[in-house]
């Protein structure tokens, strides 16, 4: 419909003020008052036209009114306010609209826009010296949903969690782990200076019942592998971890592989491009931008070993050689001040910083009602994404963790998100899909058909107005997936089902006093009309639960759907 709109205004604009047009906006305006679809191409055009938007906006609403500009007859009513031009289209229009929906089943929401164009999307990247907490494992399905979004736009997209596991942070894990093996049984034992919480005892004692005498007696050689052994350990807990949120990785990248081949070559390119300065016995990463004026663009340290940084920069390098056109981070807010540095480097090496977006999640806070919940004793200073998720289930766990910005601080409340009621969103989501399940259930135990043949379907009979509403909104959805898709904000598609929740469900409530909103009823023409809404209904709900990641199930307890 929006597209229908876009061809009547260009055609209306460009008879009057000439082509070719800037680009402009046509969105649902936030009051039902301003009609059903509205357009600020009259405020874009105010520039180059030299006019007063209002003069542009009724210009262009008469021209669109004309036969010529608008052959389908498409609009109902043209309106002008503070120079944004609001529009009314014809209930036929949006009938005749929902005609072959349903027919599109499962690829509706998809669309080719991208076909051919290759995107990388890394995530999680939680450092394996401990447990994935919940504030790393916010990134979990926020990237899982990014990466569903593009595919559904037509991106080639490659999923990848970059593990860190080099660096001294080994050798302190080591050296924890060491420390409960010489302490085993003590309980007068502070604990090691290093990493702290109940894992590293466990750690210790699948240490020892794993690798046993060979255990080096000597400290050294015995930190390092006892930190080897921790990592991986620590490693393969996390990889279960993303596998019970729903997160499956099609490349692991870990920084030790990195290191060992492209760290070195990509540090004498930028040696070679005159960007780097030696400094203190360090090699610092030198270009003019003033924003790496601090210790972090250390390249190497002053004993010779490359940082994070240049392992860094070596691995978005790789990512720019194996032809990704969109290289999304999905990195803690902490990361903040390294999103410019690795920019600015790889545009030193003579690549495009703009193909690397970042999305920046804030941390969580586990709460359950209004208390906070206390740090994991396992985790030390943390609460365990483990715990929230056997707590919660996956589906709860995935969309409390998407239905917020990721640049927004998030509560997460337990006790609602376990709740079996219409306050916990996830549950007031699935419980609309499996309603309509339910209803479609009830008419096939009545014999009525839904093959809808759509030569005798009469769409005319939908002539409530939330019917029309409803309509409304599911020709929402494609657009919704595609711009949440470019904008990578996957919040977006949870914020649009719930609103297309709550309208149905208000409408399936009307039901209980009105006779008119009964989908199944003894009209059978009717009756056929409401259950093939009912239908496109199911499949926007299952599509958009899917993209997050999120079951649809067709049944639920304490379901009651008498249609």
């Amino acid at each position: 419909m929006k597209g229908k709109l876009r061809d009547i205004l260009t055609k209306a604009a460009t008879s009057a003020y000439g082509g070719p047009l800037p680009a402009f906006e046509i969105e649902r305006p936030k009051s039902k008052a301003h009609g059903e679809l509205s357009t600020n191409l009259a405020m874009v055009l105010a520039k180059s036209a030299k006019k007063n938007p209002v003069e542009i906006a009724k210009t262009i609403a008469e021209n669109a009114k004309k036969s010529e500009n608008d052959p389908d007859g498409l609009l109902e009513n043209v309106s002008v306010a503070g120079g944004f031009l609001n529009f009314t289209l014809k209930r036929q229009a949006w009938l005749d609209s929902l005609q072959n929906l349903v027919a599109l089943n499962k690829t509706f929401g998809f669309s080719g826009a991208h076909k051919g164009q290759k995107a990388v999307v890394e995530f999680v990247s939680a450092n394996p010296t401990g447990p994935l907490h919940i504030g790393n494992a916010r990134g979990a399905p926020v990237g899982d949903a990014i990466a569903s979004l593009l595919k559904a736009v037509g991106w080639e997209v490659t999923r990848e969690y970059y593990m860190n596991d080099v660096g001294g942070q080994i050798d302190k894990l080591g050296q924890s782990i060491l420390y409960w093996i010489r302490h085993e049984g003590d309980e007068k034992a502070e604990g090691p200076e290093g990493y702290q919480g109940d894992y590293v005892k466990e750690l210790a004692l699948a240490a020892q019942e794993r690798l046993g005498k060979k255990i080096p007696s000597d400290e050294d050689e015995a930190v390092r592998v006892l930190g080897r052994f921790g990592i991986d350990y620590l490693s393969e807990e996390i990889k279960r971890d993303c596998d019970d949120i729903g997160i499956h990785f099609d490349s692991w990248i870990h920084e030790k592989a990195v290191l060992a081949t492209e760290t070195e070559p990509v540090l004498k390119q930028l040696k070679e491009k005159g960007v780097t300065l030696e400094k203190d016995g360090a090699l610092w990463l030198a270009t003019n931008d003033e924003f790496l004026q601090d210790r972090e663009c250390v390249l190497v340290r002053s004993d010779g070993r490359p940082t994070y940084f240049a392992n860094d920069i070596a691995y978005h390098v790789d990512k720019y050689r194996r032809g990704f056109d969109r290289l999304i981070n999905v990195w803690g807010s902490n990361h903040h001040g390294h999103v410019p540095r690795v920019k600015a480097a790889v545009k030193s090496l003579g690549y495009d910083p703009e193909k690397i977006e970042t999305v920046l999640y804030q941390y969580v806070r586990v709460k359950r009602g209004n208390d906070a919940v206390k740090m994991s004793k396992r985790a030390g200073n943390f609460v365990t994404a483990r715990e929230v998720l056997d707590e919660v289930g996956m589906d709860a766990f995935r969309f409390f963790l998407l239905m917020r910005a990721p640049e927004s601080h998030l509560d997460f409340d337990l006790a609602l998100a376990t709740e079996k009621s219409s306050e916990n969103p996830v549950y007031y989501l699935q419980y609309a899909h499996a309603r309509l399940c339910s209803i479609e259930r009830k008419a096939a135990e009545a014999g009525l058909p839904l093959d809808f043949g759509l030569g005798t379907l009469d769409l005319n009979l939908l002539e409530l107005p939330e019917e029309l509403e409803m309509i409304r909104l599911i020709h929402e959805y494609p657009e919704e997936v595609a711009r949440a898709a470019e904008a990578l904000q996957p919040h977006r598609i949870a914020f649009y089902l719930l609103e297309l929740a709550k309208t149905f469900q208000a409408y399936y409530t009307k039901a209980k006093e009105d006779p008119r909103y009964r989908v199944i009823s003894g009209q059978v023409d009717t009756t056929s009309a409401k259950l093939y809404l009912c239908r496109a209904l199911k499949l926007t709900f299952s599509q958009g639960l899917t993209l997050l990641g999120v079951s649809a199930p067709e049944v639920m307890i304490q379901e009651n759907a008498d249609s």
